[in-house]
């Protein structure tokens, strides 16, 4: 089960599943972003954390945490009412992938709750055609982090939720014969 946490709270596991996850190749385990992000986690049943992310909103920020990359400065998003960023994901080492997963699906019934328009993250090249498998799509280039050691590529992704409103009927519909 995928639930939000509080961050002075769990700010030790957080860091400890981004230093297992992220190694020395991250430049800050913790940033400018965590005091304001929600943060969420993903539990067995026995209360274990198996994995944690966090999530900028942004009717709650001036910036996402990807803009304030060099060379995204001039990013621009398309207008919503409301946008998330999704960053910075580390689950247990060994789960295959399962864990991640899951905690992405938490993340989508946040954004679905809360009326998201669009949910922005960056990912590897190697996982992208997975993302693109989910339908997201890239809005820009790849480009080099400045957060991270790693020199390769990462690829900012969108995905835009598209909703269709039933329009109730003023009145009961019969069909007749």
């Amino acid at each position: 089960m995928v639930k939000e946490i509080d961050f002075k709270i769990h700010r030790e596991i957080i860091e400890s599943f981004r230093r297992s996850s992220y190694g020395s190749s991250i430049t800050h385990v913790l940033d400018q972003f965590d005091e304001q992000a929600h943060h969420f986690a993903l539990f067995d049943k026995r209360d274990n954390i198996l994995g944690v992310t966090r999530v900028l909103r942004s009717d709650e920020v001036e910036k996402f945490e990807m803009m304030h990359e060099s060379q995204l400065r001039d990013l621009v998003l398309p207008p919503a009412r409301l946008s998330l960023e999704l960053s910075r994901a580390c689950t247990v080492k060994g789960s295959g992938g399962i864990h991640l997963l899951k905690l992405c699906m938490g993340i989508n019934e946040y954004a679905v709750k809360n009326e998201a328009e669009y949910l922005i993250t960056k990912t590897g090249k190697h996982l992208l055609p997975l993302y693109q498998h989910f339908g997201f799509s890239t809005f820009a280039p790849p480009f080099v982090s400045d957060f991270f050691e790693d020199k390769r590529p990462i690829y900012p992704i969108m995905y835009r939720w598209t909703t269709v409103k039933r329009e109730t009927p003023d009145e009961e519909e019969v069909l007749v014969w």
